[in-house]
């Protein structure tokens, strides 16, 4: 495992911010450096077709998770991935035909633009950022901790820096060669924690924590019988056992790797709580009662319908 840059997501990053569309809570902010290399760089660019066919692409307003989505079914070349299932973008298009001219205008803005030029530089200049992120992750075995805790086996994953994007993310994306797990780490959140002397909790926590919502998500939804037909209210029940039960994974297994200590447990409960995962203490509890009692779960898998019910049912 180890942590890259990848082309498609900046430059479709880039394309956003140019566009004019709000973009809180997706990209960092307007003052964010890279933002601003991106604009002074691209800026003569904004009414490029690009620019103005992503504005036309999106019959709803863009999810926090719609571009990652997109951007990692291109080709290197900005070509639509035969080999991916479209359907996630595609539920998001106003039109599919407005997806094809949008990757043609893509490809005419990388061109036009010289963006491989800028990718290059961006990485000559992240070089020694990303090779310290890599040796903190080198130092143990960070997917097999969390396979082994779980009880599951990955497919194949990969964890990507991206220097335009706000949150950290997870990504699934599905193929005909099967699928492939992503974990999108913010640079400016990084950044954040190497500044306050937290870059190896919030790295390893970070992919963790993304990696996890490809196991415990469908558990969850797996308790309606039609996903399809939840409602708002059910959805935020699902959102908050999710985080709940991440959270918790996230705090045990930091403090099995002694990463952080017994009297941050906490702490980070309580952050947690504060922050989507109103549970987090209660999970928490019952995964050291299932961290005593292996031999009676084979995994996270038979475990979670208890966990799911501690939490309380689900609203109607």
């Amino acid at each position: 495992m180890r942590i890259r840059l990848d082309q498609r997501l900046e430059l479709l990053y880039a394309v956003m911010l140019l566009c004019g569309l709000d973009a809180s809570g997706i990209c960092v902010e307007a003052e964010d450096e890279f933002a601003r290399a991106a604009r002074e760089k691209f800026g003569r660019l904004a009414t490029h077709p690009a620019v103005a066919s992503f504005n036309r692409l999106w019959k709803t307003e863009i999810d926090w998770d719609t571009l990652p989505n997109l951007a990692l079914i291109l080709t290197p070349d900005f070509r639509l991935d035969e080999v991916f299932d479209p359907a996630r973008v595609q539920e998001c298009l106003a039109s599919g035909k407005d997806l094809e001219e949008f990757t043609a205008c893509l490809r005419d803005f990388h061109r036009t633009a010289d963006f491989a030029v800028h990718f290059e530089q961006l990485q000559s200049r992240l070089e020694p950022w990303l090779g310290q992120l890599n040796e903190l992750i080198y130092r143990r075995p960070v997917q097999r901790i969390l396979e082994a805790y779980l009880g599951v086996d990955f497919p194949a994953t990969e964890v990507l820096l991206s220097t335009l994007t706000k949150p950290f993310l997870s990504i699934t994306v599905s193929g005909k060669q099967g699928e492939t797990v992503f974990c999108l780490c913010s640079q400016r959140g990084l950044e954040i924690a190497e500044k306050h002397g937290n870059l190896e909790r919030v790295l390893l926590s970070a992919i963790w924590h993304e990696f996890s919502h490809h196991v415990i998500n469908p558990l969850t939804y797996g308790l309606f019988d039609d996903i399809d037909s939840i409602n708002d209210a059910q959805a935020e029940w699902c959102c908050a056992l999710n985080e709940s039960i991440i959270w918790a994974i996230n705090i045990r297994l930091l403090a099995r790797e002694k990463i952080i200590s017994t009297q941050d447990i906490s702490w980070m409960l309580k952050n947690a709580e504060a922050n989507r995962a109103p549970q987090t203490r209660m999970m928490h509890d019952l995964l050291c009662d299932y961290e005593e009692n292996r031999s009676k779960h084979a995994g996270i898998s038979t475990f979670h319908r208890l966990l799911a019910e501690a939490g309380g049912p689900p609203p109607l």
